[in-house]
């Protein structure tokens, strides 16, 4: 009897402990959010009881995608792309002695497609991050097509290095590869009125021996007759609370909308002088500072508005700037006008719909109405909303953490910036299965695109603006040279451009094709702007606790960026990577378990 009611004074105990989590579930909507929330472990013991469980379930979990990839492999084996693009440099039905055998594909098959969901190890409260895992290796005979949105956000790289100048590592979720490499200059030439593509591969320090890293370049043309340049843009500020708080380092502090006022200073000074600039600002509720007017008239008077009637108070009610925002553009749309509508926030919605879809709904789907967000601050920082807006509503994320920062984005002519050179920019790349075994995307984790989608038009993609350049990196696994058709032509991959000219809305595709012989033979051969890819996406990958680094001590990347600052000699932002990667080895420990590439 003693151990029954035992029993049910344990159970009455779990169901109020489960009424208790609702009522706060309901209570605090920001815990709502299906961010990744970390928590460090306490001990050797635990890790390894971590590990095994999310080992558990990521071999349950990929029992279910294998089934989804041999389906879409299926139904790409009936694309008659494939026949086109490599019938003229492969020999056909022949099997590469390099790829793995039947049990070890049929083991690897269970998880192939399943991005890895790095170790827990850090809380990242009161800042909101997602976790969208880290690609895996594809074997090229399952699948040869590699399909992703255009993606120009460089976020990531800022958020890391401030947590790092605080002294910090940055949580692994706040970590996303391509906003790293995509922080640097690709060092690609371009083409008047026409996107050009540049594809290069060689050796990595960073890979197992034999493999290559291969870096997919797209470059805008700083020159562009149907670019879409806005005739208005609405800035939406957040005034709440919380941008009273401070941001930047002991040696440079700021309050968070003071960072505001000067970058939005630095926005009006660049624009043309006949661009309008409509102002609302938002905290419980949003109110409009300033209607739409020529910058070129109302510069100074409406920076000093701005000071003066934007003012830290009170809760943040993001979905309510927005709505405000977006009908202060509508009403500048319906005279005929191009419209970009630009966030400056920490994104940390408390007041009104405070979840990302229920934010999107509301706004609803604009194609005629550009957005673009500007993180600013952290502790508290809603990174998922903020990143989430513009990948959704054809813009661009970036975040500023200091005015050196709010220069480098909105100094000098801004022009790409707020324009837009391609719409629906998206990227496929069809591997050769007779000279690649595996292959790898490095980052673009939540910028997949289905191989099927990738000529249709109604699926949104990214968006690229005048003079900007994307990177893409993937590490490849080859097939055993001796076993490959002694030509020395053979095509490692063609790389396919898709977009639309956003004037004209004419849909463009261009393509680049590179072979075995195209590749360098030592990663010391390789051009600086190539090595200066694969240092910052190395550093991240290592930073995110990826499965698949060789440098988890970051001893040979930091060699490397140190070798990069004299090929960059006077190149401050090349100068910061050496410093920061240093700062982070200091601040290290981590070692990731290894991956079997193949």
């Amino acid at each position: 009897m003693v151990v029954a009611l035992l029993a049910l004074c344990l159970l009455a105990a779990a169901c109020t402990s489960t009424d208790d989590t609702d009522a706060d579930g309901v209570a605090d909507v920001e815990t709502e959010s299906t961010t990744a929330m970390t928590a460090s472990p306490s001990s050797d013991a635990n890790e390894r009881m971590d590990e095994a469980d999310d080992e558990e379930e990521r071999s349950t979990r990929g029992e279910a995608a294998s089934e989804e990839t041999t389906e879409q492999a299926a139904a790409v084996g009936s694309d008659d792309m494939a026949e086109e693009e490599m019938s003229d440099e492969s020999s056909s039905g022949q099997s590469p002695s390099g790829s793995r055998t039947e049990t070890e594909s049929a083991e690897s098959a269970q998880s192939e497609h399943e991005p890895f969901q790095p170790t827990q190890r850090r809380r990242t409260e009161p800042d909101n991050f997602v976790n969208y895992g880290i690609n895996p290796f594809v074997d090229t005979a399952d699948d040869p097509f590699s399909t992703f949105a255009l993606d120009v956000d460089t976020a990531s790289y800022t958020i890391a290095r401030n947590f790092l100048d605080g002294g910090q590592l940055p949580p692994f979720e706040a970590v996303r590869v391509e906003e790293f490499v995509n922080y640097f200059d690709g060092g690609y030439d371009d083409e008047i009125d026409e996107f050009t593509i540049s594809v290069d591969a060689a050796p990595s320090p960073f890979a197992d021996s034999g493999d290559l890293l291969l870096r997919v370049g797209v470059q805008a043309p700083h020159v562009v007759s149907d670019a879409l340049r806005p005739d208005s843009i609405i800035l939406v500020l957040d005034s709440s609370g919380s941008m009273n708080q401070d941001i930047g380092t002991s040696n440079d502090r700021t309050r968070r909308i003071e960072l505001v006022y000067d970058a939005v200073d630095l926005l009006l000074g660049g624009l043309e002088p006949q661009t309008r600039v409509g102002v609302v600002a938002y905290a419980n509720n949003a109110r409009i500072v300033a209607r739409p007017a020529a910058v070129g008239r109302s510069h100074d008077d409406l920076i000093r508005r701005i000071q003066r009637d934007v003012r830290p108070n009170g809760s943040t009610n993001v979905a309510g700037g927005l709505v405000s925002g977006y009908r202060m553009a509508d009403s500048e749309a319906a005279a005929g006008r191009n419209v970009l509508v630009l966030l400056f926030s920490d994104g940390v919605a408390n007041v009104g719909a405070t979840e990302t879809d229920r934010i999107l709904r509301q706004l609803g789907e604009r194609s005629d109405i550009g957005l673009s967000t500007i993180g600013v601050g952290l502790g508290p920082f809603n990174d998922e909303l903020m990143e989430q807006l513009a990948n959704r509503a054809d813009g661009s994320y970036h975040y500023i953490d200091d005015t050196d920062e709010a220069w480098r984005l909105l100094g000098g002519d801004v022009t790409s910036f707020v324009s837009v050179a391609a719409r629906d920019a998206k990227v496929q790349v069809i591997f050769n299965p007779d000279t690649v075994v595996a292959y790898r995307l490095l980052g673009f984790e939540n910028r997949d695109v289905a191989d099927r989608d990738f000529r249709n038009d109604a699926v949104d993609a990214g968006e690229v603006a005048i003079s900007q350049s994307a990177t893409a990196l993937y590490e490849l696994t080859l097939v055993d040279p001796e076993s490959r058709s002694r030509r020395s032509n053979e095509t490692l991959a063609k790389v396919t451009l898709r977009y639309e000219r956003p004037a004209s809305e004419a849909i463009t595709e261009v393509s680049e094709t590179i072979r075995t012989n195209d590749a360098h033979r030592s990663f010391d051969d390789a051009g600086r702007h190539f090595r200066l890819a694969a240092v910052a996406a190395e550093f991240a990958e290592v930073l995110r606790q990826s499965w698949f680094t060789d440098d988890p001590s970051m001893r040979t990347v930091r060699r490397e960026a140190e070798s990069l600052t004299r090929d960059f000699q006077g190149d401050a932002d090349v100068a910061e990577l050496a410093r920061l990667i240093t700062a982070a080895q200091r601040r290290g420990g981590w070692r990731p378990a290894r991956a079997a590439r193949s």
